[in-house]
């Protein structure tokens, strides 16, 4: 009977955070003017670099809001509260945070996160890819963990982009088409590993979980999986002591390629 290694992807198998940074500067003046930047210059894929170092403040504050996102319109509520100057350190009040704003422009703002994706693509291929490097090492471990699981991602974003990516990263062969599971497969990662279960038969204790998000790790963790958090991904000190306090190790990606089967 298999053993399956659920990987999500942003964060654990690719580091894409600033091209997430990029769309949301680039739409979120579409849904409130307050959120364009101040010059009405919109960042590119050319320049994103550069826009960050003027905006450094801006984006330290808007990373440390990340690891309480999971969908695309949660960075618009993570830089809405930049940019209002709210205080949040906890999924809680991030998540009540949400409840408060508009569900339909949240809805229109997660749909148009992925039209200019695909457009940025499109524009320039090379460039888009270089904002969404994998992470030095997670190739090479993922060759090795191969050998002992079956690999899966689990992931919020959406297929045809995590397909673009592996096939970049040279790690397409890893992965069935069927273990990649992307934002259609369900709204939580917790339906992302029933639906593995129900894939490959595999019962929950022989299912590893690997994620960079704390709160994703402990609404799988009743299901009897072994979480892990990635913590080379978008968290802090602050989530690897919330981790080791619920007993989720935290990884760093020299141990990966000798992580065994539960």
């Amino acid at each position: 009977m298999a053993y399956v290694l659920a990987l999500d992807f942003d964060g654990v198998i690719s580091d894409s955070l600033l091209e997430s940074y990029l769309i949301t500067w680039r739409i979120a003046g579409r849904f409130d003017p307050l959120l364009a930047p101040d010059d009405g210059f919109l960042p590119t894929l050319e320049n994103i670099h550069r826009f960050r170092e003027r905006h450094l403040m801006h984006w330290n504050s808007f990373r440390a809001l990340v690891p309480f996102c999971n969908r695309g319109e949660d960075y618009l509520l993570a830089h809405r509260a930049v940019r209002e100057k709210r205080h949040i350190t906890t999924q809680e009040e991030f998540s009540s945070f949400a409840r408060s704003q508009p569900r339909d422009q949240l809805d229109r703002f997660h749909q148009e996160f992925y039209v200019e994706r695909y457009r940025l693509a499109d524009e320039n291929r090379q460039a888009w890819l270089a904002l969404n490097a994998a992470y030095p090492g997670v190739a090479d471990a993922l060759e090795a963990l191969a050998g002992r699981f079956t690999l899966a991602v689990a992931t919020s974003k959406d297929r045809e982009s995590v397909r673009l990516l592996l096939q970049d990263y040279g790690m397409e062969g890893l992965f069935e088409p069927r273990a990649v599971l992307d934002k259609s497969a369900g709204a939580s990662k917790r339906a992302h590993l029933d639906a593995l279960h129900e894939i490959y038969r595999c019962p929950f204790d022989r299912m590893t979980f690997i994620d960079d998000k704390v709160a994703h790790l402990l609404n799988c963790a009743p299901l009897g999986i072994r979480p892990c958090l990635a913590g080379w991904g978008y968290n802090g000190p602050a989530e690897h002591e919330l981790a080791r306090s619920h007993d989720i190790p935290v990884l760093k990606i020299a141990d990966l390629p000798a992580l065994a089967p539960a």
